[in-house]
């Protein structure tokens, strides 16, 4: 038996009003197998016709119940205190009413569903880029950071790698006083406005521009040293991986190896841009482990890094010794002939 079935021809005392501004009056209520049937309780005579599904509950949960006909307008009610008859018009109503709440869940699941992708497919790459990145070894990050570097300069205009014999012995000098031995350095000529950059695998790249304008070695060191500051919080891997795309980077995942051809143009587009600018702070403390004034490295700094010039003037840094130098002047002087050959 149905809701239809169980309350057919079910009959109830109300108060029905017609308008705002009409009297109540009590009326008998007639409900019938989709419609409301009042009329008065005297002639008989019908008084309104209420077509089920239209109508609504206006103070749901207290009694006398309040019903209207109509979704936009309220001023024709219709009062029910006879609970059996509550009943019966709220269950009638519910199954004859479309199931509005089911169509909303289904919407919401579904804008569910594409939040859900969209939010996969913002975050997804991050996040293989970040897996990826934590671990590959040492031995394949320098191979990666080489191959971008070897794809330039396959592909470049004129770009070369300087290599001085006698130079690259200087270079290697200086790199182990500033640096590390875990480090490579290469001086790149032919690229307007490369001052310093890094690949992946601790490979600083140096612009052979900015070598030939500084006055010292000890100029240079603070530029060394700020390229590993400016790249200490965001792993070079990463930028690589970022650039090579997500399939590239499942390649590497699965296989140990990129795909050929994945990290083309990526040197050139890093080496377009200018050069990190560290915060003083951060720096001072690795100028002084080195025994370095920073007064040659700021007078090297662009206009536009005269925040960063301000901060190591004013901090205190520990006392330099006046003979302390990097290189000396012969050796400096060869090292600015690194692209001669």
């Amino acid at each position: 038996m149905t809701a239809l079935d169980k309350y057919t021809r079910l009959e109830g005392p109300g108060v029905w009003r017609a308008a705002a501004d009409e009297q109540r009056r009590d009326v008998n209520v007639l409900l019938g197998d989709a419609s409301l049937v009042i009329t008065d309780t005297r002639s008989g005579m019908a008084l309104s016709h209420w077509s089920l599904p239209a109508v609504r509950r206006l103070n749901r949960g207290t009694k006398p119940a309040v019903f209207s006909p109509c979704p936009e307008d309220d001023s024709e009610t219709l009062e029910l205190d006879d609970t059996i008859l509550i009943e019966a018009l709220d269950t009638i109503r519910a199954a004859l009413t479309p199931r509005r709440p089911l169509r909303r869940v289904r919407l919401g699941l579904s804008a569910l569903a594409v939040l859900t992708t969209l939010a996969g497919l913002y975050w997804l790459p991050g996040l293989l880029v970040d897996r990826t990145a934590a671990i590959v070894p040492p031995a394949m990050r320098a191979q990666i950071g080489r191959s971008a570097l070897d794809s330039f300069l396959t592909s470049s205009g004129g770009e070369r790698v300087c290599a001085d014999p006698q130079a690259r012995q200087v270079l290697a000098t200086l790199r182990n006083r500033v640096l590390g031995t875990g480090w490579r350095v290469s001086v790149i000529a032919g690229v307007e406005g490369l001052q310093t950059a890094q690949l992946p695998g601790n490979l600083m790249i140096l612009g052979a521009d900015l070598i030939d304008r500084l006055d010292s070695a000890e100029a240079l060191a603070g530029w060394m040293l700020a390229e590993t500051l400016s790249n200490s919080a965001d792993d070079p891997l990463r930028d690589a991986l970022h650039f090579a795309g997500v399939r590239a980077t499942l390649a590497l995942m699965t296989t140990g190896t990129l795909p050929e051809e994945a990290l083309s143009g990526y040197a050139g587009q890093l080496f377009a841009q200018p050069a990190g600018l560290p915060q003083a702070q951060a720096l001072g403390p690795l100028l002084d482990g080195l025994g370095l004034s920073p007064t040659a490295y700021v007078l090297s700094l662009p206009d536009q890094a005269q925040g960063l010039a301000q901060g190591l003037a004013d901090r205190q840094g520990v006392a330099t010794r006046r003979d302390m130098r990097l290189l000396s002047d012969g050796q400096w002087l060869t090292l600015q002939e690194i692209c001669s050959t």
